[in-house]
């Protein structure tokens, strides 16, 4: 028998227990996010990332700079 939780739509055998393991999971973690939410993130997706931003347009205009040079030089 397989069982559908109404709150994620998760599937999983009734073997494995009568409460949805996702929403199990997610309940447990939920800890762990509060925490870890806000360190990271790529592509300026993070706490930080004004700060990304700035790096990422800085490589950009580099990659740019060099690209001209290689064309017109090259």
């Amino acid at each position: 028998m397989f069982k559908i939780c109404p709150d994620c739509d998760f599937e999983w055998h009734s073997k494995d227990g009568t409460q949805c393991p996702a929403c199990r999971d997610r309940e447990s973690n939920s800890e762990k996010e509060e925490f870890t939410q806000y360190k990271g993130g790529a592509f300026g997706t993070g706490k930080n990332h004004s700060h990304f931003k700035n790096w990422y347009k800085a490589i950009g205009i580099i990659a740019l700079v060099l690209i001209l040079y290689a064309f017109i030089i090259g």
